[in-house]
């Protein structure tokens, strides 16, 4: 009897240390990517004069290696089936959602063996004539991207998890009139701010006018759906008495934005700078629950006993990071009014720094 009993208990007391090991083996990713570099995009015309992308870029040697490895075995890589290395593009048509604008194909993959094969893939923005012709590819911003992927699972499992590389750099071609009142300063950051689609509409005529928190809190939400790739949910139309822009409404659901208390949002009020610094505090909890929110060795500012107590962890962390700094003499001026550009230009730098984009 006391020799089945102890059995039993060796049994139970196995099956329980068993479960957190399989569970750790399915989340545990069998390698890393690094990402393209080098993305070159060039306007081309075949042999109908239909306008066409040429997208191009390098292949770290640690991504051949990889490829390399599963070309010649799906199982080089203990306890998994894994393909292949694959490119998959993402592109950007005006005012359309990643991968949603008008185009010939919708699957836009190629294999790392086809391009290191010499070939080059071909993007064709369009599927029909318009009155004109043709779209014509010189009057709108396109923009591009690309990452590595492998397909995986574990052996004796579905292949239905993939290993993803971060991004590569954003190339934008086309017109790039589609904002204005901007300074000089900012150019450079609204450029690709255009790629990833954060100048949203009701911003873009005055780039350096002072932000609204219903401006804010749609960049916001274009920020987080880009970094995820997911729809973010609403909360309730009843959540607020004074709005109910969906934009706000999945803002304040992530917890970037909140009400001003007595069922209001307040949408035309003007953010202050500290007041920003909490907001793209918040956004980066958001995008990336595991980032380091420390602030040491955050810069001091000369008027920092201007800044409200509650909100000078946030301040200091945008300000370590430079996604917000002074505005001259160490002056960080918590209490001034926010632009549209520094909110969509410090928008910029915290998708690319988190997301892993390379210039």
């Amino acid at each position: 009897m006391k020799r089945k009993v102890w059995v039993l208990t060796v049994l139970v007391w196995l099956s329980f240390c068993c479960i957190p090991c399989e569970a750790s083996a399915s989340e545990k990713t069998p390698f890393s990517l690094d990402p393209p570099e080098n993305l070159a995009v060039e306007v081309k015309y075949d042999q109908n004069n239909w306008a066409y992308f040429a997208i191009t870029l390098d292949v770290p040697e640690s991504v051949q290696e990889i490829n390399d490895n599963l070309s010649e075995d799906f199982q080089h890589y203990s306890g998994v089936n894994a393909q292949p290395i694959r490119i998959r593009f993402d592109a950007r048509y005006g005012a359309y959602d990643w991968n949603q604008g008008p185009s010939l194909y919708s699957f836009n993959e190629m294999t790392v063996d086809d391009l290191l094969g010499g070939n080059i893939y071909k993007y064709y923005p369009y599927e029909e004539k318009d009155v004109a012709g043709g779209i014509n590819v010189e009057a709108e911003i396109y923009s591009f991207q690309a990452y590595f992927y492998s397909a995986w699972g574990n052996i004796n499992n579905f292949i239905n998890k993939e290993v993803r590389s971060p991004y590569s750099n954003l190339v934008s071609l086309g017109n790039p009139s589609e904002y204005r009142g901007a300074s000089a300063w900012a150019k450079p950051g609204l450029d690709k701010a255009l790629g990833y689609g954060f100048i949203t509409d009701r911003i873009r005529d005055n780039m350096s006018g002072f932000i609204t928190r219903e401006e804010f809190a749609e960049l916001a939400v274009q920020l987080y759906e880009l970094y995820t790739g997911k729809q973010a949910q609403a909360a309730p139309t009843s959540t607020f008495t004074d709005t109910e822009n969906p934009k706000v409404l999945k803002a304040h659901a992530l917890g970037i934005v909140v009400g001003i208390g007595q069922g209001k949002f307040a949408p035309e009020v003007l953010i202050n700078r500290e007041q920003m610094a909490a907001m793209l505090y918040r956004a980066v909890e958001t995008l990336d629950p595991d980032a380091d929110m420390s602030v040491i060795d955050a810069p001091s500012f000369a008027d920092e006993k201007k800044i409200a107590p509650y909100f000078v962890t946030n301040v200091k962390f945008v300000a370590k990071h430079g996604f917000l700094g002074d505005i001259g003499n160490n002056q960080f001026a918590p209490k001034a009014s926010s632009t549209r550009e520094q909110a969509v230009v410090a928008a910029v730098e915290i998708y690319e720094k988190y997301a892993g984009v390379t210039d």
